[in-house]
């Protein structure tokens, strides 16, 4: 397996992304439970709003597969994604 990288940009009304966030964290509990999302989580500095996903998957073409299928994401809370493959070289994931 491979290791991903996922970034998202929020934008768009508020109110759609808290509509669809406990929709959101409950594809991800399940994707979490395959193996497939190792951590992910929202930015809580003072810069633009977004989160940090890391997944497992075989392919980017999978992650992004993956993430055309997240509530926020159909919804259209998430206005930008980036998926970069990463290589961990230190920490429990390596």
């Amino acid at each position: 397996m491979t290791i991903f990288a996922v970034t998202y940009s929020y934008g768009g009304p508020v109110e759609v992304l808290n509509e669809h966030r406990p929709a959101h964290r409950a594809y991800l509990g399940e994707l979490a439970q395959q193996g497939k999302v190792m951590g992910s989580g929202p930015f809580t500095d003072d810069g633009a709003a977004g989160a940090l996903l890391v997944f497992s998957a075989e392919s980017a073409q999978e992650v992004h597969d993956i993430l055309a299928d997240d509530p926020l994401v159909v919804h259209g809370a998430v206005t930008e994604h980036s998926v970069r493959e990463w290589s961990i070289n230190t920490g429990p994931w390596a």
